[in-house]
Formats: structure tokens, sequence, C-alpha cells
């Protein structure tokens, strides 16, 4: 791709609107025409304040009659070869709405962005992977001759990764593996793999960001959010479910202790496979593996499905404590071949002891290969094109994959092979400005090495 002509930054609130607008600036520096998408009320203002050109999707939204909604589901799955439902499933905003009124802002999703897109005529778009407000852009720009691509953390510490496919491939790093695979590591790859996979393991770094579970202390930030809802947002932003949040901040700290007791601790010398729940309304899931939307199902599924000898080893996600309802977590401690494990014990740890991992698609699969452990995939992810990995679309062969699974033998070499094609297809610079990266917002060094990144990808487009 030439230098694209325009860009399309798109946020649904005030705090990514901060961090796309250091992009902004450094694109504008560079000759870039960079327009702004929101549903924010605040992040418009802020965007305008800071002389940025934006659009608020809510304003179209009130124009937009929709006579038959029926017809016009059918027509935008017909047209855009989707499908509603499962869309729905993937925004954990709408899904918790009127189901009327959240497939009518699907069909005006629709509507807006064929009709911003013809207007516009951008060449990119930037936003997340899951909900309508990235969803429906990422259907709807190819018609118009554009590309919506994603800008997101990885494995490798403070890189980042460009994605096309939300679905969760990598095409960069197909690309590269099919064109490398066969090649022999340099000494230098050798050790900056080596020095990588030495101090994730001795210093036990676990590849996601930690969250606070939320406690009485988050009482007071969320009745500056109502505010701050009913003074800008006029409680219109669907991302803005602020009710939603009260009873998850409310519940969680109560469920927490509760759950805690249902833990215990591993016990190292009995055999056994480690699976690691996603958090309940995780993209993982939502968007890129909606058959395993039910994860307690599969538990159970997969514990019927385990040789004799074989325990399944349960975690929690470390942010995701108290989402789940008792009632599920005690489902699982009443399996007999089933141990759900405290939650601060280290995933390394699990790992590191475990006769294999079975997961759907989270890191946990990466943390694996890492240890060299046996993993079965049972949904799409970047990293299973590796041989490593023992993939499953079918659990008719689930006992088999198993067994195979169990027996098979990752080298060094190859170990090696899969971590280098992943750091060479990765480009410097930090996207995550949370917790303790929050002081690299306003970092110009790094705002620069990720503009840096996107050139590099816009070139290759």
């Amino acid at each position: 791709m030439k230098k694209p002509k325009g860009i399309i930054f798109i946020s649904n609130s005030l705090k990514l609107a901060k961090a796309q607008v250091e992009f902004t600036n450094e694109l504008e520096v560079r000759g870039y025409n960079v327009k702004n998408v929101t549903y924010s009320r605040k992040a418009q203002k802020f965007l305008k304040n800071q002389g940025k050109q934006v659009e608020n999707i809510l304003d179209k939204f009130e124009t937009y009659k929709i006579n038959n909604l029926q017809k016009e589901l059918e027509k935008y799955e017909d047209k855009y070869k989707t499908n509603m439902n499962l869309l729905l499933t993937a925004d954990k905003n709408y899904s918790n709405k009127n189901r009327k009124f959240a497939l009518e802002h699907l069909v005006k999703h629709f509507k807006f962005w064929e009709y911003y897109l013809k207007e516009n005529k951008p060449d990119i778009l930037f936003g997340g992977q899951e909900r309508f407000i990235n969803l429906v852009p990422q259907l709807v720009a190819p018609k118009f001759g554009a590309i919506k691509i994603i800008y997101k953390s990885n494995p490798i510490p403070n890189t980042f990764i460009v994605l096309k496919d939300p679905n969760g491939r990598w095409d960069s790093l197909n690309k590269y593996w099919r064109k490398n695979k066969n090649k022999k590591l340099t000494k230098a790859q050798v050790t900056k793999v080596k020095k990588y996979i030495d101090i994730t393991k001795s210093k036990k770094k676990l590849i996601y960001t930690i969250f606070k579970v939320p406690g009485l202390t988050e009482f007071g930030m969320f009745l500056r959010s109502i505010y701050t809802n009913a003074k800008y947002e006029k409680f219109k932003n669907p991302y803005a479910n602020l009710w939603h949040i009260a009873k998850e901040q409310a519940i969680r700290p109560i469920r927490k202790p509760i759950a805690k007791i249902l833990t215990e601790s591993p016990k190292y010398n009995e055999s056994y496979l480690y699976f690691p729940l996603h958090r309940s309304g995780d993209a993982q899931i939502l968007l890129r593996a909606p058959q395993y939307y039910n994860q307690f199902q599969l538990i159970d599924t997969i514990s019927k499905h385990l040789p004799i000898k074989y325990k399944l080893y349960v975690k929690q996600h470390p942010s995701g404590e108290g989402e789940f309802k008792i009632l599920d977590l005690q489902k699982i401690k009443n399996l007999k071949n089933v141990r759900l494990i405290d939650t601060k014990i280290n995933t390394h740890d699990i790992i590191k002891n475990s006769k294999g991992v079975i997961t759907i698609n989270s890191n946990t699969g990466w943390e694996s290969l890492i240890h060299k452990k046996p993993t079965i995939v049972l949904g799409n992810v970047y990293y299973d094109i590796f041989d490593h990995f023992e993939k499953v679309r079918d659990f008719y062969k689930l006992p088999n994959a198993i067994k195979r699974a169990i027996k098979r033998k990752t080298t060094t070499e190859q170990q090696y092979k899969y971590i280098n094609a992943v750091m060479e297809v990765t480009h410097q610079g930090q996207t995550l400005f949370l917790e303790k990266y929050r002081n690299l917002l306003t970092n110009k060094k790094n705002t620069e090495l990720v503009i840096d990144g996107l050139e590099k990808e816009f070139k290759q487009l």
C-alpha cells in the first residue's frame, strides 16, 4: 500500500481517546490525515479541545428509522456474509441489553459505517477487536476499499503486533513461518530467545496484565463514573453500562472469599493436565470461540475424556476472581477427577509440574511452549500454527488427541524456532497503557516506536 490518504481511529471511551491522540499527533507530524469516531461525549470534547476531527456515532443513530427490523438484519447479514446472532454474542455490553434494542443498534452500526466510509474514504481504520463498534467496520470497510487493523500487545515484553484478522490469526506470523520454518537460527537469534525464556521462567512472568479485583475502594470511582455519565454521556453511551459495572463491583468482592474456600493447592506428585479458565466476558471466547461460551460444560466434557490416571486442574484467571457464580464453581469442585486450584498459585508452577495443557486459546498455551509441555488447543489462536500444539475441532477425536499430545516431544531447537518467529514479526513499543505502563502514555520515544512499526505495516498491506 502507498502512504494511506486517510486514517480513522475508533474509540468508545475517554481513556482510549487519550491513548490514541498521542499516536494521532505523531501521524499528523508525519503527514497523515487522521480523523476520529467515538461513542463518548467526553472523549469527543477532549479530542475537539486537542484540535482533532471527530464524529460521535450516536448523533447519526438518532436520525435512523428502522421500519422492519427482521428484514434489515437479514439484508446486512446476507450483504456482509456474517451472522447477526454471533455478532450480538461477541458484544458483552449490548448482549446485556434488551434484545430488540441491541439488534436495532446493530443495524444502525451498519448504516453508520456505510455512510461514514462513503463520505470520508479512508484507507485504514484502527480500533479494537470486539463489540459492534469494531466488528461492524471490520465487515464494512472492504466494500469501500478500506482495511480495519488492530494493534495490540503480545507475549514479548514491550512489543506489539498488527492484525487484520480479529479471529486470532497473525498474517505476518503465518507468512514469516511459511518462509523461514526450515531455516536454522543465527547465533544472535538463539541468544535472544534463550534470554527471553530464562527471564520468563526464573521470574515466573505471566503474559497477561493483572487487574485488581474490585473492592470497596472502587465505590468512589463508580460514583464519579455516574456523575460523568450523567453530565457528558446523558446515559446514551452503550459502553458506559454503569449499572452492570456496579453490580459486578458489588458481587465480586463478596464471591471472592467464598470461591477461595472451594479451591485447593496442587498435588504435584500426581498426573494432571491443566485447563485455565478464561474471564467470563473475554473476547477470546465471545468473539473467537463462542462454541465454548459455557466453559463449565466444556470442563465437564473434558473430564469425561481424560485417561483414568489423570486429573484436570482448573484455575480462575487471577484478574477474574469473583466473576463466576459460586454454584458453577461448586459443579467443578464436585467432579471426581477435577481439582479447582487456588488462584494465587503461579501458572508457571502449575504448567511446569503438569503432564500437559488443554486450552481454548489463552496465553497459557504460549506459556506451555516456554516449558515445552504438550498442549491441546480447542480454538483459533496465533500460536497453533506450530507443531508443538495438538489442534482439536472434533470432540470424537479428543481421547486420542490427549494420548498423542502427552507423547509429543518438542525439541529445544523447535521451541527456539517457534519463539523466534513470534519475535521477528513484532514491533518495538508499548500499546497497553494500564497499570505499570501508564507513564508511557505520553512518552515521546514510545510513541515514535509505535508509529515506526505502523508505518512498516502500511507498506506491507
